[in-house]
């Protein structure tokens, strides 16, 4: 069994500008501010379940949906810049 309480994000890893000034990551739905970018597990990201197992499989299968949509039209180029 884990326990996990009074945790929270440490996104200090991540050098990209998608915060706002209180230093939380701007996104909508999982769909970060920067293109290509998405996240899961955060709490009440689309839905109140949206941080236990339970939840994620809703929020990963929306995602994925959106996520390949995004490859589709933006893949190839992505792939290059990269």
């Amino acid at each position: 069994m884990l326990w996990a309480t009074g945790f929270r994000p440490d996104f200090s890893w991540l050098r990209v500008p998608v915060f706002d000034a209180r230093g939380r990551l701007k996104h909508h739905g999982g769909i970060v501010a920067a293109p290509g970018l998405y996240v899961l597990g955060l709490p009440f990201l689309r839905r109140r379940k949206s941080a236990s197992l339970y939840g994620a499989d809703d929020d990963a299968r929306e995602l994925s949906g959106h996520l390949a949509a995004w490859l589709a039209t933006h893949g190839r180029r992505a792939s290059l810049t990269a």
